[in-house]
């Protein structure tokens, strides 16, 4: 393949309005947008209110520079989405100096029409709601929210000769046939992911990966193609929502042993908050509360509105003693409200077997 030339070109992403947008605190919140590639911070936008509508007019340009040669290069935009993280700015209360944000959703956009020859390309990103994001409940049937966004370089990164002599694999997952029982739509929905493993010069096997769709019912061969998958990869980065279903798995499963390595691994390198209640509800179950305590901490301290992560915080103190913190945590869960009947249930037990955490005993 004809050599790419060393010079640096800029990459220009370019976020120009988001649509169906609302927030923790209303349906026109202050909301900003963070732009990341290759594990780096590209810029935050200005803070816009979303108007009535929904829409938010961001124009917010960020870039990188692509150098193939000590920098990034042709590999990182063939692997590597930009992610787009819609963050919302909560109103300040009173005697509070710091901002208080919380994270509505994220999309990420392909830059792989770059190595196709394009210098520009426009599209419409879904914008994926976080777990507990009002962005769950769309604001109309119709619509999903989503972000307008530009890509743009001087000029096509890639030559005509470059392109018709280059060995771009472009995988495209259109449907399944004859899946196994475990894909059977039934019971909630589940996001799941496709491992392809494609051969390189016959050295070492690398997965291609499909991150859209759900996977319901029993879980074992699930479960099995996650643990294949995750065989493959070394950062678990790229991987978060692998191991968040997998750990997720293994909890349902009671092999809570398992589910603790697993949560630990994405705690490690790509925490989130969904990881550290993972981590919690693993040594919740395994007793061990110290550790279980200071995970779902770190769960509430990046989204203090998930309900889940309250009722576990008020199960560990109400099994170690601390009345005052059992009810607190408690009153949050309901307020927040919990819609896991059988976590609320097994609560109730509980506050009943210590004769504390309940107010309204």
């Amino acid at each position: 393949m004809e050599q790419v030339p060393s010079t640096g070109r800029l990459v220009q992403i370019t976020v120009t309005e988001g649509y169906d947008l609302k927030g923790f605190k209303g349906d026109t919140p202050v909301t900003f947008i963070r732009a990341e590639f290759n594990q780096v911070v590209l810029g935050d936008s200005a803070k816009i209110t979303v108007s009535p509508e929904g829409s938010a007019k961001y124009n917010f340009t960020s870039s990188f520079e692509f150098k193939p040669e000590g920098g990034i290069t042709l590999d990182d935009l063939a692997h590597k989405p930009v992610f787009l993280t819609v963050t919302e700015v909560l109103p300040k209360e009173k005697k509070q100096k710091e901002e208080k944000t919380l994270i509505l959703g994220q999309a990420v956009v392909d830059l792989l029409p770059l190595l196709e020859g394009q210098s520009s390309f426009q599209t419409t990103v879904p914008l994926h709601p976080v777990q507990g994001s009002p962005l769950e409940t769309p604001r109309s049937s119709a619509k999903q929210c989503s972000l307008e966004v530009k890509v743009l370089v001087a000029e096509p990164l890639l030559t005509t000769a470059q392109i018709s002599g280059g060995n771009l694999l472009k995988v495209t997952l259109e449907a399944a046939y004859s899946v196994p029982e475990s894909f059977i739509p039934t019971g909630p929905g589940q996001n799941y992911m496709v491992g392809l493993q494609v051969p390189s010069l016959g050295e070492k096997d690398y997965p291609i990966l499909f991150k859209n769709g759900t996977l319901n019912g029993n879980h074992s061969e699930a479960k099995a193609c996650y643990e294949q998958t995750i065989s493959f990869v070394v950062d678990a980065s790229e991987m978060h929502f692998i191991f968040l279903r997998l750990g997720l798995i293994y909890l349902e499963e009671k092999e809570y042993e398992k589910a603790k390595k697993t949560y630990m691994q994405a705690c490690k390198r790509s925490p989130s908050c969904l990881t550290w209640l993972g981590l919690g509800i693993a040594c919740y179950r395994l007793e061990e509360l110290t550790e279980a305590e200071d995970a779902l901490s770190e769960a509430n301290a990046l989204n203090s509105h998930n309900a889940e992560v309250w009722a576990y915080l008020a199960l560990v103190c109400l099994k170690v003693g601390r009345q005052l913190e059992a009810e607190q945590a408690y009153k949050y869960m309901i307020k927040l409200k919990l819609k896991d009947e059988a976590l609320l249930a097994e609560i109730h037990t509980l506050q009943e077997t210590v004769s504390f955490g309940n107010p309204s005993f």
